[in-house]
């Protein structure tokens, strides 16, 4: 009834979800609690119009709290999304994001993203087969504290970099297929990437994943300088600050073991792990009993002015929420026998996420 700007309706305040209430503009509040190593456990409150049913107009804001850096952090997000039809391109989404945390000890970094996204359905909708094409422009304001100076930042502090992202995903439980193409452009580089994953479950509940990662620069200035916008084999830099990295600035230690298989996809930590002209990997595994899992990953990473390297690893992974917390555990790899190595336990990697729609999605794995 004439949006949610509409003088005609009143105000209403409600506590998480509702179904469209027609003769109210409705505002859903609802507690939050982030967590990274620099900002500690920052309660919050998070705000949004989203109800049950898809509505053309979407905001939410979540601001929070830092009592490490004493200092407000969060996101913010504005929507539009217009529909055209019931297949083929069916829906355009007009999007402006915003959000602002630290990376370092009393060292912050806000971005803006602007972005319009296309998306493609089949005609029959049973099928759960989905295309999109995004494109957003990722401005980025780094400041760092006076005292840590000394660290330096390894490129200039603000940088905007253009992503053109297309995605088709046929998402099936028994077999899953998704690939993507990720084209970045910047002052400083421009870069390709293709990404392929695909599960099989068989009938008697074994599970087999094969994820495949190519990615090469076609321009890089920054070659020999610093891997800040290198392709990473286990740990990438998240330059556009998409991943939700618990400690992003540790070099060791327990926030350095956590993984986000991203880019190369590795689990053990190699020496030289960057690839500032191109990068192939694979990553596969297979359960062998329930959650218990093993993994093996294999790929060539090529730098500037040598030749390109031939890397390995392998080894046991505890699928025990899958997205939400995993653990994985070397073996063997270009680094030798792990497992007999000293200090083992910092060889040790996990998967952790707070993120309950992380957990939700593991139940709505269709449309939802």
């Amino acid at each position: 009834m004439n949006g949610f700007f509409s003088s005609n309706k009143k105000l209403k305040f409600q506590f998480f979800k509702d179904a469209e209430d027609p003769y109210y503009n409705q505002i859903f509040y609802v507690p939050v609690l982030g967590f990274n190593k620099y900002d500690g456990l920052s309660p919050g409150m998070r705000l949004h119009n989203k109800t049950l049913l898809e509505r053309p107009f979407v905001f939410d804001l979540a601001p929070t709290y830092a009592p490490n850096e004493k200092t407000f952090v969060g996101y913010g997000k504005f929507n539009f999304r217009k529909y055209h039809g019931k297949s083929g391109l069916y829906v355009t989404n007009y999007s402006l994001r915003g959000s602002t945390s630290h990376f370092q000890e009393n060292s912050r970094y806000s971005t803006v993203s602007p972005s319009i996204g296309f998306g493609w359905r089949p005609s029959n909708l049973l099928l759960n087969k989905r295309e999109a094409l995004i494109f957003r422009s990722i401005s980025v304001f780094r400041d760092i504290d006076p005292n840590l100076q000394s660290l330096g930042l390894e490129t200039d502090p603000d940088y905007n970099v253009f992503n053109a992202k297309y995605y088709n995903t046929h998402n099936n439980i028994i077999n899953y297929l998704s690939w993507s193409v990720d084209a970045q452009y910047s002052d400083k580089f421009t870069k390709l990437a293709y990404e392929l994953e695909y599960r099989k479950l068989f009938e008697n509940n074994r599970q087999f994943n094969l994820r495949f990662f190519a990615g090469k620069f076609l321009r890089n200035e920054t070659a020999g300088s610093t891997d800040f916008f290198s392709f990473s084999l286990d740990r990438p830099t998240d330059y556009l600050f998409d991943y939700e990295y618990l400690g992003r600035s540790e070099g060791s230690g327990i926030y350095s073991q956590q993984i986000i298989v991203a880019e190369g996809g590795f689990k053990s930590k190699l020496e030289n792990p960057f690839a500032n002209d191109w990068m192939a990997t694979v990553n596969t595994s297979v359960n062998i009993w329930r959650w218990i899992e093993v993994y093996g990953d294999l790929g060539f990473v090529k730098n500037k002015g040598l030749k390109e390297r031939f890397v390995y690893d392998s080894g046991i992974r505890l699928n025990l929420l899958t997205d939400y917390f995993e653990l994985y555990f070397p073996l063997y790899s270009n680094n030798g026998w792990e497992i007999s190595q000293p200090q083992y336990d910092q060889k040790i990697r996990f998967v952790i996420t707070f993120s309950p729609r992380t957990l939700t999605g593991l139940f709505t794995r269709k449309w939802f």
